[in-house]
Parts: C-alpha cells; sequence; structure tokens
C-alpha cells in the first residue's frame, strides 16, 4: 500500500501517479498514520506537524515539494532518517521511479526485518540456550560442590574412622577402650560416660564403667536380655544397669557388640551402654554416629577378650604344665629344650638319644616315653614330648608288699618262735624263783637270781607284747609312765654294748609322762642305744637326753659314728632294710620302732650330719599331771 499522508485534498501529482500503470500497488490518502501502509508520501510542508515517535522504521517515507534546495533536504532528513525525496514538479514520470525504489526499499526492510525478527528469535533461542546451559552449569556445579563437600565429609569420616581402628588396634587392656569410646560422644549433650559389659559365663559378666578419670571393673551376677539389635529406654537395660552399679539409672541406649563369633551365641555378645537424657529426635544422629565407629570397637573387643582367654589358658596350662609331679618337656629333634616343667632336670638332657626305656638318677628309676610331634601324619617329627614316669615309687611298693609278705610270714613264725621261748623262760623263772626261796635275801646270789627271774618275765612280757603289736592290740595295755623311769629302767641291760663308749646321760628334772606301753618302749630305747653303739664301732661317745616342750616329752640319743649318707636317708626306716654287714642285724628295728612311737601318738626323726654322727628323737605326747 502507498499511502499519502495529508490534511489536504489530494493534489494533482498524486492523482497522476495513480494513473500510471504500477501493479499490485493500493493508493490511499488519509490524516492520521496508516498501519497497513508499506510507502509513507508526506508533504514537506505537513512535515514540521508531526512528531518523530508518530513515525516507525519499519516504513519507507517518501518526502514531496516541488522547490527542494540542499538545506531543505538535510533539515528533513534531521526529522525522518533515511527518507527518500520526490520533486512533484517532476512528477508522475519521475515519481513512479521514487515510488518504485521506496517499494523495493520496503522489499528490503521487509526482508530485513524478518531477518532480523528471525536474528532476534535466533537470538532469543540462543540467549535461552544460554540461560538452559547457565542453569545446567549452575546446578551441575552446585550439585558438584554438594557432591564435593558430601565427599570432603565422607574422606574426613573415613579419615576419622581409619584413625579410630588404629587407635583401636594399639589398645592393649579392655579399660583402655572407655576413653576412646567416650570420645566419640562428646559433642553430644545429655549423654553420659560409657559401660562396657563383657560376659564371661552364665549370668556373669564383668562392668567397666568410668568414675572420673577412674576406671572401675567389677565382677556382676545378674540376667540380661540377649538381643542383636540396638535399643533405646527400654526399662530391662536401665534395670541390669541399676542393679550392676548399685543406684537409680534413667534411659539407657545399648549397643551389642557383635562380631561373627558372637553371631554364633548372641548370649556371649558384650554391650555397650550409654545413659542419657535424649529426646527421639536426638537419639537417631546418635545411633547414625556410632553404628560404623563401634564395628572397630567389636574388632577390637574381640580381640582382647581372646588375648585373655588365651592368656589364661595359657597360664593354666603353664600352671598345670609345671605342677605336675614328673618330669615331662618337649625337645626338638636334635634333643635341645624347648620347654620343660619344674620337674626336668640337667640330668635328663641327653634322654632323647639314648635308646633305654629306663633311666636312673639318683635313688629314682624313670620309664622314658617319647611322642612325636608332626606337622602331618606323613611327615617326619619336628619335635619330642618326653615324659618321664616316675617307677620309684611303684618299685618301692613292690618291695613294700615283698616285705610285707616277709612281715607276714615272720609274724607266723613269731606265733611259733613264742612258744618255743616261751617253755624254757618258763622253766628258767620257775628254777628262778624255787631258788629264790633257798638263799638268803641279804646275799649277792639272791640279788642276781631275782634280777634273772625280773628278766625272764621282761622277756616274756616281750614277746606277748611283739605278738599282739601284730594283731594291733596294744591300746588297753599303754600306761601313763615317767619317760625318764623308763629310760633309767633300759639303761642297765645295754651295759656290755655301751661299755667301751663315754655316756652323757642328762635327764629333765620334771616328770616327763607319757601314755606308752612300757615294755615296748623299753625295746624301742634298746634299739636305739644299740644301733648308736654299732654304728660308732671301737670308740666314741653316747648322748642319752630327755627335754619337754609345751606340747612334747623328747628323748634324743646322739652318737658320734659316721653318720647316714645322704642317698640313705629315705631308706633307714624300711622293713628290713639295714647297712650293717651280715649276720649283724636283721633291719627291722628302726622299722619297728618308729611304728611303736607313733602307735604311742608320737613320732621318730633324726638328723644327722655325714662324718659327725646322727641323733634320733623320740617324740611323744605330755600327759598332764
Amino acid at each position: 500500500m502507498i499511502y499519502l499522508l495529508t490534511r489536504q485534498s489530494a493534489p494533482g501529482w498524486w492523482l497522476g501517479l495513480q494513473r500510471a500503470d504500477l501493479a499490485a500497488c493500493i493508493w490511499q490518502t488519509g490524516s492520521d498514520f496508516n498501519l497497513q501502509a508499506q510507502v509513507v508520501m508526506i508533504p514537506r510542508a505537513e512535515l514540521s506537524e508531526m512528531r518523530k515517535e508518530e513515525l516507525s522504521s519499519s516504513k519507507v517515507y517518501v518526502l514531496v515539494d516541488d522547490a527542494w534546495t540542499t538545506q531543505n533536504i538535510k533539515r528533513a532528513l534531521e526529522q525522518v532518517k533515511g527518507a527518500l525525496f520526490l520533486d512533484s514538479s517532476q512528477a508522475p514520470a519521475e515519481g513512479l521511479k521514487v515510488v518504485r525504489v521506496a517499494l523495493a526499499r520496503q522489499v528490503e526492510k521487509e526482508k530485513y526485518a524478518q531477518l532480523m525478527q528471525l536474528m532476534r528469535a535466533q537470538t532469543r533461542q540462543v540467549d535461552e540456550l544460554n540461560m538452559s546451559l547457565e542453569q545446567v552449569v549452575r546446578e551441575r556445579t552446585t550439585n558438584e560442590f554438594a557432591s564435593r563437600r558430601a565427599g570432603q565429609k565422607n574422606v574426613s569420616r573415613v579419615r576419622e574412622i581409619i584413625g579410630f581402628i588404629k587407635e583401636m588396634a594399639h589398645v592393649l587392656e579392655i579399660p583402655d577402650l572407655l576413653p576412646l569410646i567416650r570420645r566419640q560422644v562428646k559433642e553430644f549433650h545429655g549423654v553420659e560416660a560409657p559401660i562396657l559389659f563383657v560376659p564371661r559365663g552364665e549370668d556373669l559378666g564383668d562392668l567397666y564403667y568410668m568414675r572420673g578419670s577412674q576406671i572401675i571393673r567389677s565382677r556382676v551376677r545378674a540376667k540380661w536380655e540377649n538381643s542383636a539389635r540396638i535399643r533405646s529406654g527400654e526399662s530391662a537395660d536401665s534395670l541390669f544397669v541399676a542393679n550392676a552399679l548399685g543406684r537409680p539409672v534413667g534411659k539407657v541406649l545399648r549397643f551389642p557388640l557383635m562380631t561373627v563369633r558372637q553371631q554364633k551365641d548372641v548370649a556371649r555378645s558384650p554391650l555397650v551402654l550409654f545413659e542419657n537424657v535424649l529426646s527421639p529426635e536426638q537419639i537417631e544422629p546418635l545411633v547414625v554416629s556410632l553404628s560404623e565407629k563401634l564395628q572397630p570397637v567389636s574388632w577390637a573387643l574381640d580381640r582382647l577378650v581372646l588375648e585373655q582367654e588365651l592368656k589364661g589358658t595359657s597360664r593354666d596350662w603353664e600352671m598345670t604344665f609345671d605342677e605336675l609331679s614328673e618330669p615331662i618337656a618337649i625337645l626338638d629333634h636334635d634333643g635341645r629344650l624347648l620347654r620343660a616343667n619344674s620337674q626336668w632336670r640337667e640330668e635328663f638332657k641327653d634322654v632323647l638319644q639314648q635308646e633305654s626305656t629306663r633311666l636312673r638318677v639318683g635313688q629314682k628309676l624313670y620309664v622314658v616315653e617319647k611322642y612325636p610331634i608332626r606337622m602331618s601324619a606323613a611327615a617326619p617329627p619336628i619335635s619330642w614330648v618326653v615324659y618321664l614316669r616316675d617307677e620309684t615309687r611303684s618299685q618301692k611298693l613292690k618291695s613294700q608288699a615283698v616285705q610285707l609278705e616277709k612281715m607276714s610270714a615272720i609274724g607266723q613264725l613269731a606265733g611259733h618262735i613264742a612258744h618255743e621261748l616261751n617253755n624254757p623262760l618258763t622253766g628258767i623263772r620257775s628254777l628262778t624263783q624255787v631258788l629264790l626261796t633257798e638263799i638268803p635275801k641279804a646275799s649277792q646270789v639272791f640279788q642276781d637270781l631275782d634280777e634273772v627271774e625280773r628278766a625272764s618275765a621282761r622277756c616274756q612280757a616281750i614277746i606277748n607284747n611283739l605278738l599282739e603289736f601284730s594283731r594291733g592290740g596294744l591300746e588297753h595295755k599303754s600306761e601313763v609312765l615317767d619317760l625318764n623311769e623308763i629310760t633309767v629302767k633300759t639303761l642297765p641291760f645295754l651295759k656290755s654294748a655301751t661299755g667301751r663308749f663315754r655316756s652323757d646321760i642328762v635327764l629333765s628334772e620334771e616328770p616327763l609322762l607319757v601314755k606308752v606301753e612300757p615294755q615296748l618302749m623299753q625295746q624301742v630305747i634298746f634299739n636305739l642305744v644299740n644301733n648308736a653303739c654299732q654304728a660308732m664301732k671301737d670308740e666314741g661317745e653316747i648322748t642319752v637326753h630327755t627335754y619337754q616342750t609345751e606340747r612334747w616329752a623328747i628323748l634324743e640319743i646322739k652318737d658320734t659314728g659316721p653318720g647316714i649318707a645322704a642317698e640313705l636317708k629315705e631308706q633307714i626306716f624300711e622293713p628290713f632294710f639295714s647297712t650293717k654287714g651280715e649276720g649283724e642285724g636283721t633291719g627291722l628295728g628302726l622299722s619297728l620302732s618308729r611304728d611303736f612311737v607313733r602307735r604311742f601318738g608320737g613320732d621318730l626323726e633324726f638328723d644327722s650330719t655325714p662324718g659327725k654322727g646322727a641323733t634320733f628323737r623320740v617324740r611323744l605326747p605330755r600327759e598332764r599331771s
């Protein structure tokens, strides 16, 4: 559309242009701007009445006048930039050219406008894309920062857990765990110091808790509920802790310290408990924080409990090993000692190399038993367990059995001997009694015969007492007598034995009352003094000494002979054991003497130093007067 903007009637040049053959053009006039027009023709005279904001840059303007000058054109361009100029005096031929140029420019403007519109649309799309990309970048940057912060937080948490695990690895005792656990809950206000419970058996366990900086351990006998779950605020847990600590307890948060070993037996699972005043909302972050960190505590505690059990088992094994009464050792394949109990001696070091199954060391006889230790059934031995079974006692028991058989035979023989001896003794005693009636009492012969009669009576009593002793029938014949008096009556029978030695008789000034059978007690004294004389051979000194202590009456018989060898000290009281030559003794004197004294409630002991003689000591219970 070609539009003439004028308040006047259409001029002649406009009508001339309308009549020109210009295809597809619509010619209109009016005083107001027509938005549909592409080319707007404005007379210069009316241009000054128009405002710049009324002019649109999307239209092509043609300014018309019949007297254009350079100054007029300059002023017009100041008002309408890019306008075309038409000299109305030259219309219509020149006017058609200007209109065609205007139409062509309008087409270019429309193309430019379309291109600009397209460019603006593309620019908007680019802007939108940029904004979208910026949003994506911002979101991704935010996510990256969040991920980085989360990653850093996770790394920090993992490092903290690793550091905590390292600390757990250096813990050597169970109480040392409590300060480390306490440090993990320090940031949670309202949570008390941890309490650690370690089961030791059915209804039995150790409780560890902190009192200030001090760690207390107490043995607890109580029942607790077995559960593999974390739980808070249950009355059973509060009651258990209250009974264990002996004081009122509030809410308790309970963590079972489970490992693979405890999963098989929940009742053996240790517990860590926290007394707290937290709300359910505050408990959750505490549980989350502790759940990861208490797993290393479970491993560390399980390790410490196993170490304790291993140490206890090792200690029990070592104590049992050392308390064995017979030698036992572990030797390597070359015979070097690896481990031995307290009975093992240096004399046993070559026992692995010897072929004999018996080993004699001093007075003891051992049976050697060897057990190989192999890594597998087909592998050669890497070490040996050597056990020396003490056969000394067994041999001794065999000897005692033989001796008992001998004693039994002697007992039977004693009955026959007693019968045979009693007959002549009865005759001697009867004849002596007859002679005593025929001889004056003041004569020496009468005194000698009287002594013979009494000696015969004592011999008969000794024979009868010996037989009754073997049958256990002495108790009713025991009497309360003075040990000094028994000693004085016995020594005269030993004049022939003691005559060649110096004698030192020192008897207690106070009576030493003892309950004994006088004939057997005389036999004990006779045996001890006679043995002392035989030990000294040709010269020496015999000391007979009696005294008393708070409980005992004591008779000591000391000689200055060669003494008793150390290896014989355990054998001298054995029946039939004798160091005398053949025909000089039966080996029954000391054995019978000790049996007699023990029947009286006392004991027969001795001290001896080789080369310095021996002292035999009869110890009898004192009787109160």
